[in-house]
């Protein structure tokens, strides 16, 4: 067979490891504020990634492990709204239930909506978050691209090509393909997503979404490098370690406490008016209460409360220790939302696929599956974030008086959540555990 060559534009062309990923902002996308969630869609979306995440967790609490977790609800809902662009019958309206819209039109608001929210900084993290979002496409060689999904969505919506490949033959190239797509989609933090073999032949299409994230504090030196100190974090299995905690004392934050828990927001340097970033750190009173944390904020109740949790004063705190904390999490989205009750929007008949590709009749059905991966780093000058989400659509197979200033001591488990404020938009949500790992 003759040697591949490389196709000009396509999402897939990354063969170079030094190749650098086009910045979301530079993609043919609306403009910021032409397209805004609606803050029902992006409360909903809240808690249903509230609701994964209680369910991450309980997975530790079985096997008794306390590994950290995290996933990115607008990167899955990329993928999602990729991929129900170009359906129909069934399994757009599971895809639709879903993401809460009534039709193709509201599935195609929410996509611009994200895709805007991503048109953020430069690529100086001094000039504020430097944020990319970018998406990838490969889809067999048997099958054609619709034309209206390639060009209006795809292109005018996603700003990305499709890149045909050769599963059944060449599925461990594809695998490299994709994996060196990753590594550059995420500035280098996520590699081999993909494992030999891991890759069905029977594969029709591949969709991705790629996030980068890197941040700075408001204050460069909120944290000084220098106070920080080693201390005990407690362990939901009742164990201790000790690890470094960055330290500031006196400072006025975003705080405020709740029945339960606490909540402390820092904001990242931004010099776009239009685009604001913020961490927020979620950290039950009881040092084993995050699962009841996690039960509040995904009941009925919680998630209707979703923004009064989020709608902090500025208040003058004593002590703010919050641990540092380095690590990635891959997981199963499919199998997740199995595991929890709920149906994950996959494929019934591959004919429904016909407004994203031509489908050959007799083709028999296989489920589809999402898996996502975070890379997260947190220290005293800010946040590093990478997230990737995969798609694979197989069609062929008491206090004293006068009262002490309160502190933010986390020194327990606890929740994060980074947001950008103006839209709504989550786009990242976890759990530290253990901050060793």
């Amino acid at each position: 067979m003759a040697p591949e060559k490389k196709k000009k534009g396509s999402a897939g062309n990354t063969t170079r490891r030094r190749q650098k990923v086009p910045s979301a902002k530079k993609l043919p996308l609306p403009h910021p504020m032409s397209a805004t969630p609606n803050p029902e869609l992006t409360n909903s979306r809240t808690d249903y990634s509230t609701a994964i995440a209680k369910q991450l967790l309980l997975e530790q609490v079985k096997k008794g492990t306390n590994e950290n977790f995290a996933l990115s609800p607008v990167s899955i809902d990329v993928v999602m709204t990729m991929a129900a662009a170009g359906s129909r019958g069934p399994t757009l309206e599971r895809m639709m239930a879903f993401l809460g819209t009534q039709d193709i039109d509201g599935i195609k608001s929410i996509a611009s909506a994200m895709m805007a929210a991503a048109v953020c900084g430069g690529d100086e993290v001094s000039e504020g978050p430097v944020l990319s979002m970018v998406n990838g496409v490969w889809v067999d060689e048997r099958f054609t691209l619709v034309d209206s999904y390639k060009e209006e969505i795809l292109k005018g919506i996603y700003g990305c090509d499709a890149e045909s490949v050769d599963f059944f033959h060449q599925a461990d190239k594809v695998v490299k393909k994709v994996n060196s797509w990753v590594e550059d989609a995420s500035k280098g933090l996520i590699t081999n997503l993909l494992q030999p073999g891991s890759l069905s032949p029977y594969t029709a299409i591949i969709l991705a979404n790629g996030i980068y994230f890197k941040g700075i504090w408001t204050h460069e030196r909120r944290f000084d490098a220098s106070l920080t100190k080693e201390g005990n974090f407690y362990l939901l299995t009742g164990d201790t370690i000790s690890i470094p905690f960055m330290t500031s004392r006196r400072e006025r934050c975003h705080y405020r406490s709740f029945d339960g828990f606490k909540v402390l927001k820092i904001p990242y340097q931004s010099s776009k008016q239009d685009r604001k970033f913020s961490m927020y750190f979620f950290l039950p009173h009881e040092k084993v209460g995050l699962q009841n944390l996690l039960e509040e904020l995904s009941s009925d109740s919680g998630s209707s409360k979703q923004d009064y949790y989020c709608n902090l004063s500025e208040e003058s705190l004593d002590q703010v220790l919050i641990p540092k904390f380095e690590f990635s999490h891959g997981f199963d989205v499919s199998l997740t939302m199995k595991e929890m009750g709920m149906m994950f929007p996959c494929l019934e008949n591959p004919e429904d696929l016909s407004e994203m590709m031509k489908i050959p009749k007799g083709i028999p059905f296989f489920p589809s599956v999402m898996i996502q991966k975070v890379v997260i780093k947190v220290d005293e000058k800010g946040t590093e974030a990478a997230v990737v989400s995969r798609m694979q659509l197989p069609t062929m197979a008491a206090r004293s008086c006068p009262p002490p200033k309160p502190s933010f001591i986390a020194d327990h488990p606890f929740m994060f959540m980074i947001k950008e404020e103006k839209s709504g938009l989550v786009f990242s949500k976890g759990a530290v555990l253990n901050p060793r790992l």
